[in-house]
């Protein structure tokens, strides 16, 4: 039987050329297709590989992207969270800003004996509570805080303790370089940087505010604001007052220049002062301020007509409606002229001109200058005047001269403002204006008329004491005694004074309050506010008009001083002429 013959195949051969043979085929035809097969083979690699490949680099693409919007919106969140906006004043003195810190903390369980850790620590840590420390040190907890805020040569001190138990971590604080002096308007904020009160608090809640390089420029003038505060802390003292406040505005932009309410706290350590002492008396406390409505009585009567400065009304016996009587402070016992009701502040004559004017018009008044809502401003924790309960005669009649109706210092000072500025009422802010947008609430010629009448309560009248030489400030006192328990207190008033300087152009409108000041020697025992917020007023406008660039005119003073001269010696003959208002 015959063997099948197998083909021999050399080293290196192909049995494909083989096979090929055994096919029929050629072997440059079979060597042709191995090459184009393995072409193919090579493109459909090449292609596969190349959508792996833009898969990856999309993915890639897609994951970068993803986390570095990711990334950056936590960094901007942590970045708002940890830096917080410079605040300064206007001349970019800083009020506010954060420091990098050292924390002391200690592992309790590498600590042997706590007490004696303590012990060392407070030879070369001065404001540490060593009593609180042993404590914290004798647990057996992981970690404990012992203090913030180490000084450079505190941390080189600790660390050249060499314990390892000992942990020094940084950390960001928020600082206040003027401590109490703008306490109440700049606030505070937490451990953690959020805003708790003030600025700081405003910054947080989500309002329209500019800021350059992370700083926020306020209206304030820090130099200014020291003075106040001066003048205050002297004027407190002096009387043996529980408190005191004032508040200054730029009468033709509504920039808040500066702002005080006594006591006051450092910010740097709120807790640290009572929580009374964090109240803001201008914007959130409501006061019954007197005799200051009187302005906006007279103004209102005037600018509607209802009255002119010539009419005379019948003061020389106390007024009654109803059951109810009133009487003056001040009695001059004959019937006043409209100027003359301002000047010795008259609650008669005042009540009078009030009800000269209709029901309507009076409320509609009191609304156009504010006195019914919150103040419009960029403050926070702003106050609602209390409401009046009834709107007859006698509550028109009180209202008249600030009894009987509740608003906030910044509330007479806004309003009062516009008295003195041409009649234009500009909201109050905290912030530069670069185009002032008011409204107008009374005529230019009723303004001057007021600015006129207010420069006799200084020269003439009960705002004697504020008088200054060279600024012919105007203004107007209020005395009330504060209510108490469904009447008014006998012994405890609130004193103020709304003020404008220079007076013949007033570009500063100043609104001081004193709480329950008392008499002394110097007052013969007297506590109204001609006494004590009228010479305060003074002393503060002696102060701050240097530095707010306001010189003193001596020449007016001199002219203004003859004509005054006049006008008393009219002023001490039998009122003559005019019509005559019972």
């Amino acid at each position: 039987m015959a063997r099948a013959s197998t083909p021999i195949v050399r080293a290196g051969g192909d049995w494909a050329a083989v096979m090929g043979s055994r096919l029929g085929q050629r072997p440059s035809d079979l060597s042709h297709h191995a090459v184009e097969q393995t072409r193919r083979r090579l493109r459909l690699a090449l292609i596969s590989f190349s959508l792996v490949f833009v898969v990856l680099i999309g993915r890639l693409a897609d994951l970068t992207t993803s986390y570095q919007v990711t990334g950056a919106s936590t960094a901007l969140q942590t970045s708002a969270k940890q830096e917080r906006p410079i605040i300064t004043d206007r001349h970019g003195v800083v009020l506010a800003t954060q420091i990098s810190t050292t924390t002391l903390g200690a592992n309790t369980a590498e600590i042997e004996d706590g007490v004696a850790m303590a012990r060392q620590l407070s030879e070369i840590l001065p404001r540490l509570n060593e009593r609180r420390a042993a404590q914290l040190l004798s647990r057996r907890g992981p970690y404990v805080k012992l203090q913030t805020s180490l000084t450079p040569d505190e941390r080189r001190a600790v660390l050249n303790l060499g314990n390892p138990a000992l942990q020094l971590k940084k950390a960001t604080s928020r600082v206040y370089p003027n401590g109490e002096v703008a306490s109440h308007i700049v606030g505070f904020s937490s451990s953690d940087m959020r805003g708790l009160s003030g600025i700081e608090l405003w910054l947080d809640q989500g309002e329209e505010f500019s800021l350059l390089d992370n700083q926020f420029e306020t209206s304030l003038d820090v130099r200014v604001q020291h003075s106040v505060r001066d003048e205050l802390m002297r004027a407190m003292e002096k009387f043996s007052a529980k408190g005191a406040a004032a508040v200054i505005m730029d009468a033709h932009n509504g920039e808040i220049i500066a702002s005080v309410s006594l006591p006051d706290f450092d910010a740097n350590q709120p807790t640290a002062s009572p929580e009374s002492a964090r109240f803001n008396k201008i914007i959130q406390g409501t006061y019954e301020l007197g005799s200051v409505f009187k302005v906006f009585t007279v103004a209102m009567a005037l600018d509607g007509g209802y009255v002119t400065r010539e009419d005379i009304f019948d003061a020389s016996e106390p007024m009654k409606i109803g059951p109810e009587k009133i009487s003056d402070d001040h009695p001059q016992n004959r019937p006043l002229t409209v100027d003359e009701i301002l000047v010795h502040s008259s609650n008669i004559g005042s009540s009078k001109i009030a009800l000269q004017v209709p029901e309507q018009a009076h409320a509609e008044f009191l609304q156009r200058l504010g006195m019914r809502d919150r103040v419009a401003t960029d403050f926070p924790a702003r106050a609602r005047p209390l409401p009046v309960g009834r709107w007859t005669d006698i509550e028109r009649a009180t209202t008249s001269f600030g009894h009987g109706i509740s608003v906030s210092p910044l509330h007479v000072l806004v309003a009062g403002a516009a008295m003195m500025n041409g009649g234009v009422l500009y909201p109050p802010t905290l912030q530069k204006v670069a185009m002032p947008i008011g409204q107008r609430v009374v005529s230019a010629q009723t303004s001057a008329a007021i600015r006129d009448m207010m420069r006799r309560v200084v020269t003439m009248g009960t705002g004697k004491n504020a008088n200054v030489e060279g600024y012919a400030v105007i203004g107007k006192t209020g005395t009330a005694n504060k209510p108490q328990q469904g009447s008014y207190s006998a012994d405890a008033r609130i004193t103020s004074f709304l003020s404008g300087f220079p007076g013949h152009a007033p570009r500063y409108a100043m609104l001081v309050m004193l709480d329950e000041p008392n008499g002394n020697e110097a007052t013969y025992g007297q506590t109204g506010a001609g006494w004590n917020a009228a010479p305060t007023s003074g002393n503060i406008i002696k102060r701050i008009a240097p530095i707010l660039g306001v010189l003193p005119n001596r020449d007016a003073t001199q002219q203004e001083a003859k004509l005054q001269s006049l006008r008393q010696t009219a002023m001490a003959e039998p009122t003559m002429g005019g019509s005559y208002a019972p």
